[in-house]
């Protein structure tokens, strides 16, 4: 009787703890075999906010003219990639009023542009003053979150273009087993307040959400699978049941 009880104690544990193959797969109704596989989703154009940091750099043919357009060294250069100090302290921050203020040009308005946009605005300042000028703008304050279940969750930085939601969660170490590939959730600060968006990462359709590219400073929240609790508390059961399963068998031989 005792081992019975001690085989069902051992079953229980087992399979309530189990995670199954498929809990684990990205993309599942995705046919590899096939080319139609087409998901036709751009990536969204960020517009700069207030308090963004922008690496700007403005060339033309004279060097001289770069050295005061840039205020640059050679060893400024080399150090300005560094670290995120470096980064903060070098770049140019964009002001409550939507500004940042160039060397020799002054004021450009950036707020609610495109970089792509800000190269044009402030190409065209600098095209008053040089010949043949060419300018430089990113977006060197790209940061976002991953939290939940992942193995390393915390704050990082993209120097991309775009990123997209997979490629966040594999900076993170990607998804535990403990983590629920189904239930993803993007929390995203607009500026009428917060928007958010839950996408399943087992589906293809993902590829075509509104969620799939991410936007600086996007929290990204990884939900564990409801199982998880039960694992946790594994000990806590087979402690309870072993008591439960000794006080019967005691009580029955008594």
């Amino acid at each position: 009787m005792k081992r019975f009880f001690q085989v069902i104690i051992a079953l229980s544990l087992l399979f309530g703890s189990c995670t199954s193959q498929k809990q684990l797969l990205y993309l599942q109704d995705l046919d590899t075999g096939t080319k139609d596989n087409i998901f036709f989703k751009q990536s969204i154009n960020y517009k700069i906010q207030t308090q963004d940091i922008l690496y700007i750099r403005i060339y033309s043919m004279n060097p001289k003219a770069n050295e005061i357009f840039n205020l640059t060294s050679g060893r400024y250069q080399q150090n300005l990639f560094q670290n995120e100090t470096s980064l903060f302290i070098n770049g140019y921050s964009v002001t409550d009023s939507g500004n940042v203020d160039l060397p020799i040009i002054g004021k450009v308005n950036v707020l609610y542009k495109t970089v792509e946009e800000a190269k044009y605005a402030i190409q065209s300042h600098a095209d008053e003053i040089l010949n043949n000028s060419s300018v430089v703008v990113k977006l060197i304050s790209f940061k976002f979150s991953v939290l939940g279940e992942v193995h390393a969750p915390g704050m990082y930085r993209n120097y991309n273009n775009q990123l997209t939601v997979l490629e966040a969660i594999a900076m993170a170490g990607d998804i535990t087993d403990y983590g629920n590939r189904k239930k993803i959730l993007i929390i995203r600060p607009i500026k009428s307040g917060t928007e958010t968006f839950r996408i399943d990462l087992t589906r293809s359709e993902v590829l075509s959400s509104e969620g799939f590219f991410l936007l600086p400073n996007d929290i990204v929240y990884v939900e564990p699978i409801s199982t998880k609790t039960f694992r946790i508390n594994t000990p806590t059961f087979s402690l309870f049941l072993s008591t439960v399963t000794t006080s019967y068998i005691d009580f029955e031989f008594y």
